[in-house]
């Protein structure tokens, strides 16, 4: 009796069956290529962001101290493998508005790389690090800030440019090239003066975790506004607008992206130098992080910048903080800097001053 049951059960499961896949209607055309391309864009396209806000308390020997909660950036990313060739970049910068970057890639092999569109400029070897992963709250150095735009001649604190790029890796990745030809102006705008910046780097690993780095840049800018610290150059004059700079990054070990789990000591220094006009300007930095424990890191960093050497607008920030890593990119940081000026810079920019910092940054 148990044994006919069992094989009824099975003979009436298995019509059943034949019967729902019978009288179930074909997926149309239109579902099947719904499935297709839902299928092509979640395999294809990745969405990230990160956003960073904190409070910050400036504190000047002589005069009125400021505070204030602010928002530093938020910002939102959309990466396209069109082809396992072709790939394209979108990055959306929510407090100032702009539309930072946005280029299309032809990667046919690891050695040799087309970019064209607008991203980060490759002069220095700090301005193409994303501030996700950068000690300071500021975020960057004063001569990498300055020199990659923030220039108020320039008038183009991003730092990014359009242009086209040709880089690539070689030697297994002992060495990174790059190549790049750039409008030398303000982002998201036609070039005013008609003359391209050219822009070289050179990045040597001789040893595992040890990197040495080499760029610079011939080119010329047009003027959007003057400036206390170069009175060589009026607005709407165009002058040439050249830089260097070399330096070296060691970790004690290969790190990912999980910056929570992953993490080791950095230690990173540059001196950066440029000619704008007839205005010389020079500037040297270092910058450590040091894991002490779990998630929480000592960070520190020393920056000197001469913006003008000839008139002696020389500025030193000196920082000291921690960082606590929450997961993978998001990170609590808090820091103390002392800012100590030269006469000459405390004219422009005021007395000696010490700045309290502390930021949130959340990643996904």
């Amino acid at each position: 009796m148990r044994k006919s049951f069992s094989i009824l059960a099975v003979i009436l499961l298995t019509a059943s069956t034949l019967w729902a896949k019978t009288t179930r209607p074909p997926e149309t055309t239109e579902e099947n290529d719904l499935k297709y391309w839902t299928k092509a864009v979640a395999s294809r396209v990745k969405v990230t962001g990160y956003a960073q806000a904190g409070y910050t308390a400036t504190i000047p020997e002589e005069g009125k101290s400021t505070n204030t909660f602010d928002m530093k950036r938020a910002v939102l990313m959309v990466a396209a493998n069109i082809t396992p060739e072709f790939y394209a970049f979108f990055m959306h910068e929510f407090k100032t508005k702009d539309m930072q970057e946005y280029y299309l890639e032809y990667r046919p092999s690891k050695e040799f790389r087309i970019r064209f569109g607008q991203s980060k400029i490759e002069y220095s070897m700090e301005n193409p690090i994303s501030p996700t992963v950068l000690e300071s709250i500021g975020p960057m150095s004063q001569g990498v800030g300055w020199l990659c735009g923030g220039d108020p001649l320039t008038g183009n604190p991003s730092g990014r440019d359009m242009g086209l790029m040709i880089y690539g890796d070689l030697i297994k990745g002992k060495i990174h090239y790059v190549l790049e030809a750039v409008n030398g102006g303000t982002i998201n705008t036609s070039d005013r003066d008609n003359k391209k910046n050219l822009i070289a780097k050179l990045e040597i690993k001789p040893v595992p975790n040890f990197k040495l780095s080499a760029s610079g840049q011939l080119g010329y800018c047009t003027a959007v506004t003057n400036s206390l610290y170069n009175t060589s150059v009026v607005e709407g004059q165009t002058y040439k607008q050249n830089r260097y700079a070399a330096g070296f990054e060691w970790k004690s070990k290969a790190t990912g992206n999980d910056y929570h789990k992953n993490r080791c000591v950095t230690l990173r220094s540059e001196i950066l130098g440029g000619k704008d006009g007839d205005c010389n300007s020079f500037g040297i930095y270092a910058a450590t992080s040091i894991p002490v424990y779990k998630g929480l890191d000592i960070v520190a960093m020393a920056d000197y910048m001469n913006y003008n050497t000839d008139n002696g607008l020389k500025k030193t920030n000196l920082m000291a903080g921690l960082q606590y890593w929450i997961f993978k990119k998001c990170r609590l940081q808090a820091q103390y800097t002392y800012s100590l000026r030269s006469d000459a810079m405390k004219a422009i920019q005021g007395n000696n001053q010490s700045i309290i910092q502390t930021q949130i940054q959340v990643a996904f």
